[in-house]
């Protein structure tokens, strides 16, 4: 919190407060408050019965009413072809979440109200229960520009968008008037992922930090969730000590490094925060390992900011055009942008032209290049020469539109034309860039097959 946006730490207020005055703090302090809220909600209830169940009552009541003429009546989840089993994946989520949906039991394709939908369509109604719930994850979000006195964007308390259609890519309609449907009983669909060449550990390994990342968590459960259900084991783990010390390439094909500050993944814990064991990042000794390995012939795979410690420490010939922008000209708090990918890449195999991108804290990519507009070479040791040549782009934000599909996004015309997706060649191997998190929080099922397909070597 920022005093220039109305909020003292140290000062009790109308919009801050009670202040914490120092002391003991014990595992009962923290306790005695779940406690007493919780009890003095129960005595609320109980002493205000009727109005909590007339409420209650008014809510639900509202919920399920007839939809008017020119209110959005529901929405229709199509069978999208390839991505089917994401539609079904859905569907099953929505399902779980108590969402009543409804299966056009349908031969062939059918029309109503001008529009024709593909056979096997499913239809979520907003007259239920649960309607605004789904409507809530079904529709974009566009969320509003909020600024402090001094023009800096306003941080949302989580992120600003959970469009699952885009995180899933999967077709979604709004359906703005009643319309008739052949109606069949809802199915459960098998939900295992399409278009994803998987890789059997032992082979690939996933880098864990001393100081734990909640991305380091995440990447492991979908990919460990992926193995396990084509029946292979589970990743590897390199820490810190496992990384400096070398000879990757004998035991390893690819690593990945995941969301993580770059100055954590090199530093980690200073001297005397943590014990000895857990101190200190890769250092340059794992830096020079990691090199090693690539140049070996392995594939070194960095999400979000850890890509920017794989440029700043290998010293590519990329530039991050928005790492010292401030937020009051580009700013992306967790949002949903629009990128067009080169599908003949090998990377992109199984994927659409246009796809999504979760960015949040995310780089952008632009190759660097001399004076004179030729590539400049770089050279770190014992590495191999570093142009423009050795870079290849899958994936850049559109030139000619604003990238922005949900959310909210500051500074688009910064990022237009600009990378999202680059692959660096370094020796024998290569390193992969992921300038979003291509496995956001296990719900970005529309960029898994660029995940997948760079950690199994599908170029190699």
């Amino acid at each position: 919190m920022k005093k220039d946006e109305g909020y003292d730490p140290k000062k009790e207020s109308a919009t801050y407060g009670p202040l914490w005055h120092g002391g003991e703090w014990h595992l009962r302090d923290i306790t005695n408050y779940m406690t007493s809220a919780a009890f003095l909600l129960l005595r609320h209830a109980s002493d205000n019965r009727n109005e909590w169940l007339s409420r209650f009552y008014e809510i639900g009541k509202e919920a399920v009413r007839p939809r008017k003429t020119g209110e959005l009546f529901g929405f229709v989840i199509l069978p999208s072809g390839l991505y089917s089993q994401n539609s079904s994946k859905l569907v099953n989520l929505l399902a779980e979440a108590e969402v009543e949906v409804e299966w056009a039991r349908a031969q062939k394709a059918f029309r109503s109200n001008g529009t024709t939908y593909p056979a096997h369509s499913w239809i979520v109604r907003m007259a239920q229960p649960y309607g605004g719930f789904a409507k809530a994850l079904l529709e974009t979000q566009s969320y509003p520009n909020l600024r402090d006195t001094m023009g800096h964007p306003i941080p949302p308390y989580d992120v600003t968008a959970h469009t699952l259609p885009l995180l899933m890519n999967v077709e979604v309609k709004p359906v703005p008037a009643p319309f008739k449907y052949p109606l069949g009983k809802g199915e459960t669909v098998s939900t295992s992922l399409v278009g994803i060449a998987l890789a059997p550990a032992p082979g690939v390994a996933i880098y864990r930090s001393n100081e734990p990342s909640i991305d380091e968590g995440w990447t492991r459960w979908v990919v460990n969730n992926e193995m396990k259900a084509n029946g292979f084991e589970a990743l590897a783990t390199l820490n810190d000590k496992q990384t400096r010390a070398g000879s990757l390439a004998e035991k390893l094909r690819a690593i990945i490094i995941p969301d993580q500050d770059p100055k954590t993944i090199l530093n980690g814990y200073k001297a005397g925060e943590m014990p000895p064991e857990y101190t200190g990042g890769l250092g340059q000794a794992g830096v020079k390992a990691l090199r090693e390995f690539v140049q070996q012939g392995g594939t070194l795979v960095c999400l979000n900011r850890a890509s920017s410690f794989a440029i700043e420490q290998f010293k590519l010939p990329l530039h991050d055009v928005v790492a010292k922008v401030s937020e009051k000209e580009f700013y992306v708090p967790g949002s949903i942008l629009r990128i067009e990918l080169d599908t003949s890449n090998p990377i992109a195999r199984g994927m659409p032209k246009e796809s999504i991108a979760w960015v949040e804290d995310s780089p952008v990519f632009e190759i660097i290049r001399d004076n004179r507009g030729s590539s400049p070479t770089v050279k770190e040791g014992s590495a191999s020469e570093m142009s423009a040549a050795n870079v290849t782009v899958i994936a850049r934000y559109p030139a000619d539109r604003n990238p922005l599909l949900s959310g909210w996004l500051l500074g688009e015309n910064r990022i237009r034309g600009k990378a999202a997706l680059v692959e660096v060649s370094l020796g024998k191997g290569r390193i992969i860039l992921f300038g979003f998190r291509p496995q956001y929080r296990g719900q970005s099922l529309a960029t898994y097959p660029l995940f997948f397909n760079a950690i199994s070597g599908v170029n190699q």
